[in-house]
């Protein structure tokens, strides 16, 4: 009975937050009378285990209405996409295998033909559903390079799926069943921004083809930066296991609400570490509806460049607490005409208190372009509050121009590393690969003009290079990142 009660014990010391969300805890034993003996171990048993057992059982439905609350509406997403691989004729396979692989450019060397073979390779993710149209939401790199999709669902139904919409910026992607699909069970959407650090989740999908795993742990943090490469990231962290297989699954609380989609492992072998990432669910909300409409995803657009508040930093402003330092406000931008200047702290954003970098891009991503924003700064040591009409994003990362560039303002510091401290520009931070510009232009390469038209801003660059469609071929004036010389590039027009 020792063994038995010291474990629930501990399960209660750790779900101390839950007992009040379940309205259990019980009441205070009356103390014992004046000169009265007490056996203490009879009377835990008999006074307390009761209601922790109660408790216990009733911890165990939560977790258990969740998972069967959720798990209906989780698919098997099944990919296949054929790979081109080349290979000699030469017939002993030895030399093929051992050449090919030791010697890359024996082939070359000796003028040994080569013929091409093609591969069918197969994936595996997980998705949810949407709506009764059969619109499923995943990740996009569960998708993006599929030539076939099908989907399990958890009644063993299996449906052909298409790509509906894509965006990799998120890392998002929406597909649907093709076919008529009846009685299908959809995810409800919770508020991640409601989500709290030590909060019960669970992760649900379909880890190594298990189909239908259901995970439990905590969220670990949140707000992190740097996890997958894409863009807009404001990842949750959590300590429920997720392997390959369950990208593009459900994180959810105890209410079987959707506070997260499954995305990536923080792994030195390949699998589970005690740490996974999930994509919040009020950023896949501004993503969802464009992308089952079939649109292109649209994003607000503020127009500056920010850093970190350290506390340092913060004394130099007379200014206590959080935020993020405006460095720069760029000419012609929607912060400009609202009035931000390069030092306003932004302490808030619609009210509510600015924190971190990711999670302030985010918000301002996912907004409407031409929805007014209101922004909190603290500017002279003062208060202020500034409405913002966010404009379009021109350009977003992996929305690559028609030369296949991805263009980012050049900021103040790195123009100061640069030796121009006063130089407006653009600095090419992605090439697409097989573009027009790929073995011209590099990333880090700074373009100062097109068509001998002074670059001073993205807007300024994308209308110089719209201004020149028609022409065969774009002159860029470039101060080339490899060796610190200005020079001229010709870059053929798409």
């Amino acid at each position: 009975m020792k063994r038995k009660l010291s474990i629930v014990l501990a399960l209660a010391c750790s779900v101390t937050l839950a007992l009040a969300l379940c309205g259990i805890l019980s009441s205070p034993t009356p103390a014992p009378a004046a000169g009265e003996v007490q056996d203490t171990e009879t009377q835990t048993d008999e006074a307390v285990s009761p209601s922790l057992e109660d408790f216990a059982g009733k911890l165990e439905t939560l977790f258990q209405s969740a998972a069967e609350r959720i798990k209906p509406a989780v698919v098997s997403i099944h990919t296949s996409e054929i790979v081109q691989r080349r290979s000699s004729r030469m017939r002993d396979p030895f030399f093929n295998d051992f050449f090919g692989q030791q010697f890359p450019e024996f082939d070359r060397f000796f003028n040994i033909p080569q013929r091409r073979q093609q591969e069918r390779k197969s994936g595996l993710g997980s998705g949810m559903i949407l709506d009764e149209r059969g619109n499923i939401l995943t990740n996009n790199h569960v998708v993006e390079k599929a030539d076939t999709l099908s989907v399990k669902l958890a009644d063993g139904r299996e449906f052909d799926a298409e790509v509906v919409g894509t965006d990799p910026d998120t890392d998002l992607a929406v597909i649907r069943i093709k076919g008529n699909a009846k009685n299908l069970t959809t995810v409800k959407l919770g508020d991640s921004d409601k989500l709290n650090v030590g909060q019960w989740v669970l992760a649900v999908g379909s880890p190594f083809g298990l189909s239908y795993t259901v995970s439990a742990g905590i969220v670990s943090a949140k707000g992190r930066m740097g996890v997958t490469g894409v863009e807009y990231e404001n990842m949750i962290q959590t300590d429920a296991a997720i392997n390959p297989g369950n990208s593009g699954g459900p994180l959810v609380n105890l209410r079987g609400e959707v506070i997260g989609i499954n995305t990536a492992i923080y792994s030195g072998t390949g699998g589970y570490m005690g740490i996974g990432f999930a994509i919040p669910s009020n950023m896949a909300r501004g993503v969802i509806d464009d992308l089952i409409a079939g649109h292109k995803v649209e994003r607000g657009y503020l127009g500056i460049m920010i850093k970190t508040l350290e506390p340092d930093m913060a004394k130099m402003f007379n200014y206590e607490g959080k935020g993020i330092l405006i460095e720069e406000v760029l000419d012609g931008s929607p912060a400009q005409k609202a009035g931000l200047k390069a030092g306003d702290i932004i302490m808030a954003l619609g009210g509510v208190p600015v924190e971190q970098i990711s999670g302030f891009r985010q918000k301002v991503a996912t907004s409407a372009p031409n929805s007014t924003v209101k922004l909190t700064v603290w500017r002279d040591e003062k208060k202020l509050t500034l409405e913002v009409k966010l404009g379009k994003a021109e350009n977003g990362p992996g929305d690559f121009d028609r030369l296949g560039l991805y263009v980012e303002p050049l900021t103040s510091e790195k123009a100061q590393e640069l030796g121009h401290p006063e130089l407006k520009a653009v600095v090419v931070t992605k090439v697409a690969p097989h573009s027009p510009a790929a073995s011209i232009v590099s990333p880090g390469d700074v373009i100062l003009s097109v068509n001998r038209e002074k670059v001073t801003s993205v807007q300024s660059y994308h209308k110089l290079l719209a201004k020149a469609k028609k022409q065969p071929r774009a002159l860029l004036h470039v101060l080339d990142a490899r060796t610190g010389r200005t020079v001229y590039k010709l870059v053929p027009n798409k």
